[in-house]
């Protein structure tokens, strides 16, 4: 494949990610080990001779593989030639924020790489947007793992994930579903256990995804304590209070230091080396577009193939496109045939 015939799969690809066809196509199902139990995968399998392999890993989406903008993105790999590998990471979509996410990514990228059937050049590329762009970064900072990827390609990910949680818990004009998976994860440092109160915030995270308004969350509001719907509802609307529960869990040190230390990209950044292509909505209302700029700065000054680009035409990882901002579209294509030349098998 040279510069020009991955500029037409760019646009190829582009074009597919319009597509409003979110049926599953016919996979093959694969089950990969991990340390903890395993993990189901939809392999893509394309009609000609695979380009080379690549691992989609999607974000924080109870649907998972089979969110319906997920299967468009994998469909669309697919169409152009690639092996697409989609595992369903159990972890990931039950909203849970652990250093298992990248436990979780690692022990696949090792797994499927070893597969000669549908990796026979033995390295994956990684496709990943939100909150896993970032986990597959720090996966790929570990050389072992590295050894297994040509490149990857990160959509709206972040660099420190301090600044990502006090930005949406200070701002209440960002990301409600980002606000409340990360307030289910980390809230708990503040005040420990509260059954009651995390199932709402669970149920307002389901609403938001399934934009469902309050249909997931109305029953069990109507029957919490008055005492929990009041901290409830000063959770769900009140900045300075989020910020207060945010300080104290800051001041605890220990294990829940160390988690925030371990997803923070920044923090190992030093050994990325492969090449990297982050793609960022200017107006994603989760992560900032300049997480991706800081990351891009960091690893163009340590010498690393990398590529940046921040566009409008998308929104917080975000894989459907606007094809109507013609004037961008180029950028978007070059980025793309750039992650495309990398992942291509050396063998074609």
């Amino acid at each position: 494949m040279n510069k020009l015939t991955a500029w037409f799969k760019s646009i190829q690809f582009i074009l597919g990610l319009q597509s409003q066809d979110e049926s599953l196509p016919d996979t093959k199902e694969i089950l990969i080990p991990i340390r903890n139990g395993v993990l189901r995968a939809d392999c893509y399998l394309p009609k000609s001779k695979s380009l080379g392999t690549i691992v989609t890993i999607n974000g924080l989406a109870p649907l998972g593989n089979r969110d319906p903008r997920f299967i468009i993105v994998n469909k669309s790999l697919q169409k152009i030639g690639f092996t697409v590998v989609s595992p369903f990471y159990e972890e990931i979509c039950d909203y849970k924020i652990s250093l298992r996410n990248i436990e979780d990514i690692k022990d696949s990228i090792l797994f499927i790489s070893n597969q000669k059937e549908i990796c026979p050049a033995g390295k994956v590329s990684i496709f990943s947007p939100s909150f896993s762009g970032s986990l597959s970064l720090i996966a790929a900072s570990d050389k072992q793992i590295a050894e297994r990827i040509n490149c990857i390609c990160a959509i709206g990910a972040y660099a420190n994930v301090e600044d990502i949680i006090e930005n949406l818990f200070a701002n209440q004009n960002l990301d409600e579903y980002g606000r409340m998976i990360l307030l289910l994860n980390f809230l708990p440092i503040s005040i420990g256990k509260n059954e009651s109160l995390f199932k709402a915030i669970k149920l307002t995270t389901l609403d938001n995804y399934y934009k469902s308004k309050d249909l997931y969350l109305k029953p069990h509001y109507q029957k919490m304590k008055q005492a929990d719907r009041l901290f409830f509802d000063q959770l769900k609307n009140d900045p300075e209070f989020r910020i207060r529960h945010w300080n104290v869990i800051l001041k605890k040190g220990g294990k829940n230091r160390e988690l925030l230390t371990a997803l923070s990209v920044t923090n190992h950044i030093e050994t990325l080396k492969l090449p990297i292509l982050l793609i960022h909505g200017l107006k994603d209302d989760v992560v900032p577009a300049n997480e991706s700029s800081l990351l891009h700065n960091k690893l163009i000054h340590q010498g690393v193939e990398s590529k940046l680009c921040i566009t409008t035409l998308i929104s917080h990882g975000d894989t459907g496109f606007n094809a109507m901002t013609l004037l961008e579209l180029p950028k978007l294509i070059t980025s793309f045939s750039f992650f495309f030349l990398k992942a291509l098998d050396q063998k074609n």
